[in-house]
């Protein structure tokens, strides 16, 4: 399994972005691209702010 490094946690930027996902820790809609670096590639995924935030936390551990 690829190990992943946090790389950055943005919001959305546009409405549509907004509308059309769904957060993949709980759900929820998303609000946040959640960046991680791994072996020469970028991970992008979908999470609403509260699961952003936990994962946030988390990064420091």
């Amino acid at each position: 399994m690829l190990e992943k490094t946090l790389k950055a946690i943005e919001p959305f930027t546009s409405k549509a972005e907004k509308n059309s996902r769904f957060c993949i820790g709980c759900g929820e809609p998303a609000t946040k691209l959640v960046k991680y670096s791994t072996e020469g590639a970028i991970i992008v995924e979908k999470y609403c702010d509260r699961c952003a935030k936990a994962i946030e936390d988390g990064s420091a551990n």
